[in-house]
Order: C-alpha cells, then sequence, then structure tokens
C-alpha cells in the first residue's frame, strides 16, 4: 500500500515524517477528496462522450443547431470545472500553506458563472438574470484582482 501511494502519489508521502498532525490529516483527506473527483470526472467524461455521440449524430438533424451546441458546452465546461478543482486540491497538496487558496476557488467560481453565461437560453432571457450574473462576474473579478494584490506583497508581518 505504502508504495503504491509513493508511486502515485509522491507529493504526499514526500515529507510524512515532516508534518504535524493536522497537516498529515489536510494530506489524507486531499488525497480522498481528489481519488473521489477523479472518479467523478471520469463518470462525467463517460456520460459527455456518449451524450455528444447521441446528440451530434444520433438525435439531432441539424448538428450546427445553437442549443446542441450550449448542451455540449454545458457538459464541457462541467467537466473542465470539475477537472479545475480537483486540480486545485493536488496543488495544494504539493505546496506549503492553506488548504484551499482564495485566489483557486474565485477563479473556479468565475469559470462557473461563465459556464452559466455561455448555456444561458437566449430565448428566456430575463434581464434581471443578466444583470445578476453580470454583478457577480464584476465582484468576483474585483475580488480576484484584490487577493492578486495580496498575494504579490506577501504574508503581513
Amino acid at each position: 500500500m505504502r508504495s503504491l501511494l509513493k508511486r502515485w502519489f509522491p507529493e504526499v508521502t514526500a515529507q510524512w515524517s515532516s508534518l504535524s498532525g493536522y497537516q498529515r490529516f489536510e494530506r489524507l483527506v486531499s488525497l480522498v477528496l481528489t481519488t473521489a473527483i477523479g472518479g467523478v470526472v471520469l463518470v462525467a467524461l463517460y456520460y459527455l462522450i456518449g451524450h455528444v455521440v447521441q446528440l451530434l449524430f444520433v438525435q439531432t438533424r441539424d448538428p450546427f443547431d445553437y442549443r446542441v451546441f450550449q448542451a455540449v458546452f454545458d457538459m464541457i465546461l462541467t467537466v473542465l470545472i470539475a477537472m479545475e478543482f480537483n486540480n486545485s486540491i493536488v496543488r495544494t497538496m504539493k505546496h506549503e500553506g492553506g488548504f484551499i487558496q482564495v485566489e483557486i476557488v474565485v477563479l473556479i467560481a468565475i469559470m462557473a458563472l461563465v459556464r452559466k453565461f455561455m448555456v444561458m437560453d437566449l430565448e428566456a432571457i430575463d434581464p434581471l438574470k443578466i444583470l445578476a450574473l453580470a454583478a457577480g462576474v464584476l465582484s468576483l473579478g474585483l475580488c480576484y484582482w484584490l487577493v492578486r494584490q495580496g498575494n504579490r506583497r506577501g504574508p503581513e508581518r
């Protein structure tokens, strides 16, 4: 078991003996989350391929219909967001510091809002919904910029 962990997750086992109890707990939780999200991504990828084939080649007569592209991009972006979330967990295992970094969470939230804009139904556009999503993107953009500026300066002493 230990050699399997060393081979598949060297970032978890590299400094295991020098970690505190809580840091070991964080690494184990990260490992479990990474494995679980990886499984979800694989299942989603399987269904994505099946749905894309179904939508583009079996069900539709017009593969260039924007609703087909919206459905395909919705599925693709959902898988990409899950992969980015999983990647952020793996990156936190490799570096010192906190478990989840705010900058990464804000970027994933921006990706989710952009996905929402891309898959929005053009025939039933609600102006208030667009305004709320735009305000969310602007707020998250400002938050990202502030966090980024704080990270460039480094921790306060």
